[in-house]
């Protein structure tokens, strides 16, 4: 069941998250191989897709060992995560914040016109 992983120690949460950064980093270079094999070679644009892939990585694979997912699934969901890299990054960063507002903006509604049951 989810979260009742047993307590890990600061090393077994690195290593899991450095595998999942590794994981996503592999398959960034594969997309940026890919996406910009006619383009002459760019290292800012490279590191920094590295790096988001990385974080991506990292934190999916945190999640995925919180809810007991398989070694064999994560690698193949981190992986894909990784091939995005930033643009789920820049995805979630827009999309989190709106749905929280239009959480809060129907909850003031409700309560402005003081009615919680389905019409």
């Amino acid at each position: 069941m989810a979260g009742e992983n047993q307590e890990k120690t600061l090393v077994e949460i690195a290593a899991t998250g450095g595998i999942g950064a590794l994981i996503a980093v592999i398959f960034q270079v594969i997309r940026a191989a890919r996406t910009h094999v006619d383009e002459q070679f760019n290292g800012k644009r490279f590191i920094v897709g590295v790096l988001s892939a990385g974080g991506v990585g990292a934190l999916v694979a945190w999640g995925l060992d919180f809810f007991g997912v398989g070694k064999e699934l994560s690698a193949v969901i981190i992986a894909m995560c990784g091939y995005t890299g930033g643009r789920l990054l820049d995805i979630v960063e827009a999309e989190i914040p709106e749905t929280l507002k239009a959480g809060f903006d129907g909850i003031q509604k409700r309560l402005q016109e003081g009615r919680w049951k389905n019409d």
